[in-house]
């Protein structure tokens, strides 16, 4: 049985520098630090992305904003005062001059009255809207598709309206009452008393014709409120008026008889002192009686108002805050409602939601509205019932003093009766004119300060505007993304980066040779650097690749002399080639690199070492019948297997020699581990100057561990997609088992990679390899 040794080389310290990457908590090298050349950095990466994004939102912006119909905004312009005070009560006028706190509520209402649908549905009666084209908006897509559909089917979709001709208001679709409010804008002016009413239109003489209407029929919508709020209230005085007219002068002609009857010419002629006391009494109660009376007239209006339904004229109702700020949220329910419910069926949740809302609105404010209501009864009966007590108070005066002086005092309740009389006509009177001047009186609260014109110029779309927002927005969405994909991208950036966070040095950056400039012909995966065996061949296609293989060892001369000066003392003459993960790169590395050991005349040997996909004859199209795996069972000497590629241009490669790995076996992680592999490594180093293994990946075998310890350096292949954990990973444990990693060589480099592009040299892809250069290179490989 052979001996398995996998971890047979030993050493000391002074010849292994272990690797040990510094520990870090998590996110530590993210959190390192970005400043503004870092940030440059990313930008610049991810100019592509960026500007592509940038590219797409303004060709997008532009195709919407090129393609919309332009609209015209026409603009009229209202004064809207506080709310006017009664012109006959001169108190109220000054409190009124004097109080700017509750002119918000007031303001809010008017904002909320000019977006009335009543007032919308009346402005398109009144101009024909409904059969104008340029008002009629055009369905979009969904509702055309609805619309080619059959009627029972729109009815069972939850986004199918019920019925597009509804009427609501006036005989106006409420389609076209949502129309004509989406247009719609009402606006108040910072800091002023100006309220500016816009709308949009294509066409720029709807569009003022329809703003000067809706302005004149909401200024007549004012003053028709004002005069309906004071009419019930006006008629019930005027009758009130001719029963007390009757009444006083029913009172003066009794006591006129009555004087004349008794010869009575004043009050108190008898008993002057206690006719006094009883005169200045009984004037007390008539006063209080005339004020009784009079509150209960008051009260009586506002009860008649009440049984006639008209609650919003009762001047509680009027004045209470919270019912005319309820009064917008309902309006603005009612209009949401109708929206919806034109467009979803009564089983649609938002609906169902919205109608509960507005149901809850209406009756918080029908419970407001009735509480007041509720309230002028119960101030009606109190206002009535002090009228009673007081008069039932009078006629007990009235009794005493008659048991006092019959005849004097019914005189005088005569006299008090009419002077009574007298006053409260003359309180209804002067209530009647006071409510009559107000609902009637030209003063108005609300003018029309401009008048709306047809605007020159459309308004919307802004195009400017809105491409340099998609510019702006767009660049700002760029650079988000290209630091987001920065932030996820884990591979290697930099030079800098390899050997901060890995904490070894770069031997090479190798390009991506499919990308770099000039190259015409991409160079076949087979056999590509064995054309170089074939100078003389006159085939003018393999001449090409022949010449393009010369370049591409070009790009590992760098590797080979990091290589030769890797460390003091002379060159490790025994290294292995690893890499993480497959199709890294790793046997052209070495290859390559062996080619341009052998350029420097030193006696170079190449060992394909990955038993499980060899491909380093590929690579030199040479022949892989015997090699690695006979050696290892025994069956030939390491001698016997040697190729010698030799027959080159001008012999500069007189010296590579190649093992290849032989036919496959089944146990290649055994052989491999074993110490025949050691003592064959060994024997061969001793009769080369450069012995170069090619192993597999790491992760791909487990037997890379092993021949790690056999070899007096490792060489790191990583492309440069790898993650970067994966690569320290794999240095870590190559470290732990005692290998010397000597570095790593980022391979697969971009070209234009502004990262790398000071580090990856840009080569001339010409023969180097002159007489001087072999001589001194060769000189420091034998040393």
């Amino acid at each position: 049985m052979k001996q398995l040794s996998p971890y047979i080389v030993e050493r000391n310290v002074d010849q292994v520098l272990p690797y040990r990457p510094v520990p870090s908590r998590p996110g530590a090298d993210d959190m390192a630090g970005i400043g503004l050349a870092e940030c440059w950095k990313v930008i610049h990466a991810r100019l592509r992305l960026i500007g592509g994004t940038v590219a797409a939102t303004l060709i997008i912006t532009a195709t919407v904003v090129f393609t919309m119909t332009p609209r015209y905004v026409a603009t009229a312009k209202l004064l809207i005062e506080p709310e006017p005070p009664r012109l006959m009560d001169v108190s109220t006028l000054l409190q009124s001059m004097q109080n700017d706190s509750a002119t918000d509520d007031y303001a809010k209402t008017q904002y909320s009255l000019l977006r009335d649908d009543q007032l919308v549905a009346e402005v398109i009666r009144e101009l024909r809207l409904e059969s104008n084209p340029n008002f009629a908006e055009r369905p979009g897509l969904l509702k055309r598709i609805i619309g080619v559909l059959p009627q029972r089917i729109v009815v069972m979709l939850p986004l199918g309206p019920r019925s597009t001709n509804a009427k609501d208001r006036l005989g106006v679709s409420t389609a076209s009452i949502d129309n004509y409010l989406k247009h719609l804008d009402v606006a108040p002016e910072n800091g002023t008393r100006l309220v500016r009413v816009r709308f949009d239109s294509p066409d720029p003489a709807l569009a003022a014709q329809i703003v000067n209407t809706h302005v004149a029929d909401f200024l007549a919508l004012s003053q028709q409120i004002r005069s309906d709020a004071s009419g019930a209230a006006r008629t019930f005085l005027e009758k009130e008026l001719v029963r007390i007219k009757a009444q006083v002068e029913k009172s003066e002609a009794v006591l006129n008889q009555y004087r004349d009857r008794t010869g009575i010419l004043s009050f108190g002629e008898k008993d002057q002192e206690s006719n006094e006391v009883a005169r200045v009494r009984m004037e007390e109660l008539d006063k209080a009686l005339t004020a009784a009376q009079d509150a209960r007239i008051k009260a009586e209006a506002e009860m008649v108002q009440v049984k006639n339904g008209a609650y919003d004229s009762l001047p509680d109702v009027v004045s209470n805050t919270l019912i005319q700020n309820a009064r917008p949220e309902v309006d603005r329910l009612e209009a949401q409602y109708a929206e919806m419910s034109s467009k979803y069926n009564d089983a649609y949740p938002p609906l169902r939601e919205v109608r509960a809302k507005l149901r809850a609105a209406q009756a918080r404010l029908a419970t407001e509205v009735t509480a007041i209501a509720r309230a002028t009864e119960r101030k009606y009966a109190a206002a009535l019932l002090g009228q009673n007590n007081l008069e039932a108070e009078v006629e007990q005066e009235r009794r005493r003093d008659f048991a006092r002086n019959d005849a004097s005092l019914q005189d005088a309740v005569l006299a008090r009766e009419v002077d009574a009389n007298r006053a409260i006509y003359e309180a209804v009177l002067k209530r009647r004119n006071e409510i009559g001047v107000n609902g009637a009186a030209p003063v108005s609260n609300i003018e029309l300060v401009e008048q709306a014109v047809a605007p020159p110029l459309p308004s919307l779309p802004q195009k400017a505007k809105a491409l340099m927002i998609a510019g702006l927005g767009s660049t700002l969405l760029g650079i988000a993304l290209a630091f987001m994909l920065e932030h996820s991208d884990d591979r290697l950036k930099s030079v800098e980066e390899l050997q901060s966070y890995l904490h070894l040095s770069e031997l090479a950056i190798l390009p991506d040779f499919t990308k770099l400039p000039g190259r015409t012909i991409r160079l076949p995966p087979d056999g590509a650097l064995g054309m170089l065996r074939n100078a003389a061949d006159p085939d003018s296609a393999v001449e090409s690749h022949r010449r393009h293989a010369l370049a591409t060892l070009e790009a590992y001369k760098p590797l080979r002399n990091a290589l030769l000066y890797s460390r003091a003392g002379g060159a490790p003459r025994t290294i292995l080639f690893v890499s993480a993960l497959p199709l890294e790169g790793k046997t052209m590395t070495a290859s390559g690199t062996a080619l341009a050991f052998a350029q420097t005349g030193a006696r170079t040997l190449l060992i394909d070492a990955d038993l499980r996909r060899p491909r380093c004859h590929r690579v030199f199209d040479a022949v892989d019948s015997t090699g690695l795996s006979e050696i290892l069972v025994g069956r030939v000497q390491p001698s016997q297997v040697l190729q010698r590629l030799d027959n080159w241009s001008e012999n500069d490669y007189e010296g590579l020699f190649f093992v290849s790995a032989g036919r496959p076996v089944p146990n290649p992680g055994e052989l491999l581990t074993s110490m025949r592999m050691f003592e064959t490594v060994q024997g061969l180093s001793e009769d080369f100057d450069f012995t170069l293994i090619d192993a597999a990946p790491y992760a791909s075998a487990s037997d890379t561990m092993g021949l790690a310890t056999m070899v007096e350096g490792v060489v790191v292949v990583a492309a440069i997609d790898t993650p970067r954990q994966t690569i320290r990973g794999v240095c870590q444990r190559l470290s732990d088992a005692g290998a010397k990693v000597l570095g790593v060589v980022l391979n697969r480099v971009n070209p234009r990679d502004s990262a790398f592009i000071n580090q990856s040299h840009h080569y001339g892809y010409g023969l180097y390899g002159s007489d001087l250069e072999r001589k001194f290179i060769g000189a420091a490989a034998v040393d």
